[in-house]
């Protein structure tokens, strides 16, 4: 029997459960994994299957409905319930909401470890690294552990959590990552508070080698089609990312996906990563407006930068998709056509864009409760749980913004459209928006990814309720 059980109300392989259960069973815990929105289908898992936990990772987008959902599963078990991810970690007083008993704060191997053999021998939790929990009836806090610096060090992924289910079976899309951290500082990102937490706790930005790296896809290499990479920017270190690229030409041979910031992309990494077989690369324009880019994001990348990456990669056969926002703080409708015009100039194969949304805690969070866009009390509250869905910030023409990124696709593909689209916008959000935005997502998404037919209409309809949140 599982002594830690993984809970998920997504269809996504998320790499999180796959480290934390090969941490676990190395150290001699079991583990399984279960998806459902179903608090009696989770009790029932938890009875037959009693596990000792019940872990779940917390975004802050959709945290309400998550919580909501632990609770009407407590109150069929008393289940000790863990929390990790990015809400806890940010906002660790969701350790008061009765149906959580714990919380882990940033990365969660050595915590989760530590609780799990805390419970098992019943002793004291106040030198469990990383946690929060409840004494009492009062919230304590232990600082987090230092940081793993050698990647190397960790098991690979445990694949076999997810093939229970006969969709991950038949997934041949694998998700990796190379290193943890990311040295950039935008605004409008974790990264520089969570560095904040673990400041003191050791290097922040880490790397797997080459050799650890392709020693983990020989094994994926059998079941896989594609390969993800999902860092946050991959090559940060250009030698070690060219020695990647030459071993994965040679040995791996598989079409994969990267992303990169424009200020890295040269002839020579661009001619290394069309060599190995990138079949997309994938790129955050954010905002055709340099100000909007630069000042408020604070992504410090030109158009001129933006526009040489671009070409680079085309020039190499690779495909490119952007992701793109509306809805940022001061943005006006023509600073969004800006946005479009850019990816049509550029000829972008595959254009994303989503609504900006104003985590607290970012430096742009903070900002946007500041000059009184939104109410700090109230920004958890309107978040959606996708980035597709609706803005929770006040703006002048918010609701034009929004409807612009419904009709972004024909926005760009056809500008003779572009006077037309600027009447349309106006208009209330109806259904109509939501279909135009939604059939060619689907389509791209398939095409950047490889994934066949079949795979994208399943993909599509477990994932569905995400954009409706």
């Amino acid at each position: 029997m599982p002594q830690v059980l993984f809970l998920q109300t997504d269809w996504l392989e998320h790499l999180g459960p796959l480290y934390l259960s090969a941490y676990l069973k190395q150290k001699g815990f079991e583990t399984s994994l279960f998806i459902s929105r179903s608090p009696k289908k989770i009790a029932q898992e938890i009875q037959k299957t009693m596990p000792e936990i019940l872990a779940f990772s917390l975004s802050s987008a959709g945290h309400k409905r998550a919580l909501e959902l632990l609770s009407q599963v407590k109150k069929h078990t008393n289940i000790p319930v863990v929390i990790g991810g990015p809400h806890p970690t940010f906002f660790p007083e969701v350790l008061a909401h009765p149906a959580i008993d714990f919380i882990i704060r940033g990365e969660a191997e050595q915590s989760l470890l530590e609780l799990l053999n805390a419970l098992t021998d019943k002793s004291s939790l106040e030198k469990v690294p990383g946690i929060g929990y409840k004494k009492n009836r009062e919230l304590k806090y232990n600082p987090p552990p230092p940081l793993i610096e050698n990647l190397d060090q960790l098991p690979f992924p445990d694949r076999s959590l997810y093939l229970r289910y006969g969709f991950f079976r038949r997934l041949k899309m694998r998700r990796v990552i190379t290193c943890r951290g990311c040295p950039f500082n935008c605004r409008y990102c974790f990264n520089a508070p969570l560095r904040e937490i673990y400041h003191n706790r050791g290097k922040y930005v880490r790397q797997r080698s080459p050799e650890n790296i392709i020693s983990e896809l020989k094994q994926l290499k059998p079941i896989s089609q594609t390969i993800n990479f999902v860092d946050d920017s991959f090559g940060l270190n250009p030698e070690i990312a060219m020695e990647l690229l030459a071993r994965y030409e040679k040995e791996i041979q598989l079409p994969f996906i990267i992303n990169l910031r424009p200020e890295q992309v040269n002839s020579r990494l661009a001619q290394a990563l069309a060599k190995a077989g990138c079949h997309c690369a994938q790129l955050g324009i954010e905002s055709g407006n340099d100000a909007l880019r630069e000042n408020i994001l604070g992504r410090k990348i030109s158009k001129e930068t933006i526009k040489a990456s671009v070409a680079y990669l085309k020039e190499n056969g690779i495909k490119v998709l952007t992701y793109n926002m509306l809805g940022i703080p001061g943005e006006t409708l023509e600073n969004g056509f800006e946005t479009i015009r850019l990816n049509r100039e550029l000829q972008i194969d595959f254009p994303r864009f989503s609504i900006f949304q104003p985590y607290p805690g970012t430096e742009l969070g903070e900002e946007v409760v500041k000059k009184g866009l939104a109410k700090r009390e109230e920004l958890l509250e309107k978040f959606s749980g996708s980035y597709f869905h609706k803005s929770p910030i006040n703006l002048p023409e918010i609701r034009h913004l929004e409807n612009l990124q419904k009709l972004f696709l024909p926005a760009i593909k056809f500008p003779s459209l572009e006077p037309l689209i600027k009447h349309l916008v106006k208009l209330p959000r109806n259904p109509v928006f939501d279909l135009a935005f939604l059939s060619p997502l689907a389509l791209q998404y398939r095409r950047a990814t490889n994934l066949s037919i079949s795979e994208t209409i399943e993909y599509g309809l477990k994932n569905f309720f995400l954009y409706l949140q």
